[in-house]
């Protein structure tokens, strides 16, 4: 290691939070008179990239990720640098800027988190703890060292917003047209960088769980995604060119015509889809993502809904006002009544045990199952009607119990349903 311990500052370059932060962070260092490595100010022109990369880490007593959701991307370099300070035993200190699922080997190292404010004072205590010098933290002026908390984007503020159970549908079905606007910057409701569906799947461990009214049912794990196929989604495998590719059809029976949504936000589910459809977009984002994509059994979907405890609805107790987009009057009218879809997950206060959202209300769903025929889940060109689960915006509570099993025609396009998918372990 160098003589004049040095903290190397790992972070994504996307031009948004992380890498404000860490040139924010690079700032603090330096004036708290710590050695800082960051790539923008201390790689020469001409220089071989990757070579000092690990000649810097390995000169370093710490190093510093700012923790982000690019960050977490693995064909970026900052996974990769913090492995390689690990193998080499050089302590890390995680900066959480962002709210993200971290790497279960970066769970075990306890973080700061900077998501509401940017505790620089206790960082600067941490990093002088580990390089065993004191920070010149008194020489510099409070204001700089302790700046102020930083302002939250009005994204960050609408969706602060949905997380208060006191605001009300209208409002919250206003945040989500919103959301669409600017840019819903939810992980799960866009695409990824690829311009691939950016899925945020959602573990369901394996075990026994309440199946409809008493029977116990063991599944073994696998994930869910957390909301509905959205719009901008399903608009991915349209321009993918989807319904032009034979292979994703086989076997199926392809409408006319591409759908017509009724509504178009980028973060609605998608809807007008029939049963069919569903399944091909299913074996195109396989396909892309090398992992095994399909329609949940209805199995799989109420155990994702209702947890193992056989619970009526995604939430303790009975249906509870303002908790999904529904008809509650049963009237098709009242304050609560959208009369429409809306933005996927504004209703957190209604997720599932395993934190799936949507699973009541919004859009009906389409499962594998055969309604008449559970265990027939293979596709065929017999017409028979398959499983819909969950209920919708223009329907009944009781219909959006989490064990009312509804159905459909498989070629039929409705305005009120749509699809969520299912990712097979391994992947």
């Amino acid at each position: 290691m160098s003589q004049v311990p040095q903290v190397f500052i790992s972070y994504a370059r996307d031009g948004g939070v992380s890498e404000q932060t860490a040139t924010a962070l690079h700032e603090q260092l330096v004036q708290a008179g710590i050695a800082a490595f960051r790539d923008v100010e201390n790689i020469d022109p001409g220089s071989h990239w990757a070579a000092v990369i690990e000649q810097q880490i390995l000169a370093s007593h710490l190093m510093v990720v700012v923790v982000s959701k690019p960050a977490l991307d693995p064909q970026r370099w900052v996974m990769r640098e913090c492995l390689f300070a690990a193998n080499k035993r050089i302590p890390i200190i995680p900066l959480l800027v962002e709210q993200v699922e971290l790497p279960l080997w970066l769970t075990h190292i306890n973080a700061l988190d900077f998501t509401q404010t940017q505790h620089w004072g206790r960082l600067l205590l941490a990093v002088g703890k580990y390089i065993a010098v004191e920070p010149v933290i008194e020489a510099v002026p409070l204001a700089q060292v302790v700046p102020k908390p930083r302002q939250l984007s009005e994204a960050e503020r609408l969706l602060q917003e949905l997380q208060n159970p006191q605001v009300l549908p209208p409002r919250r079905f206003e945040i989500g047209n919103r959301l669409n606007i600017i840019g819903d910057p939810r992980p799960g409701v866009g695409l990824d960088a690829n311009g691939l569906p950016d899925i945020d799947w959602v573990k369901i461990p394996v075990g026994e769980f309440i199946y409809q009214d008493s029977q116990r049912l063991w599944l073994g794990d696998y994930q869910m995604s957390r909301y509905p196929v959205t719009n901008q989604q399903f608009q991915a495998f349209e321009k993918a060119g989807g319904y032009n590719t034979d292979k994703w059809w086989e076997g199926l029976q392809k409408p006319d015509s591409l759908p017509s949504h009724r509504w178009i936000d980028g973060n609605r589910p998608v809807e007008n889809v029939d049963w069919y459809e569903s399944i091909a977009f299913c074996r195109w984002l396989s396909a892309k993502t090398g992992q095994e994509i399909r329609l949940p059994t209805e199995q799989e979907w109420e155990k994702a809904a209702r947890g193992t405890d056989g619970r009526e609805y995604q939430w303790e107790g009975s249906y509870k006002t303002g908790y999904a987009n529904i008809d509650e009057t049963w009237k098709k009218d009242g304050d609560f009544y959208l009369r429409e879809t809306s933005a996927v997950g504004i209703y957190p206060q209604g997720q599932s045990p395993y934190g799936l959202m949507d699973m009541s209300g919004n859009v009906w769903e389409w499962c594998l199952n055969k309604y008449e025929e559970p265990s027939m889940i293979t596709p065929d060109l017999s017409g028979g009607v398959r499983v819909v689960r969950g209920g919708s915006w223009n329907y009944l509570t009781e219909l959006c119990r989490s064990s009312f099993r509804s159905r459909g025609n498989p070629v039929y396009r409705l305005d009120s349903q749509g699809f969520r998918l299912l990712c097979c372990f391994p992947y």
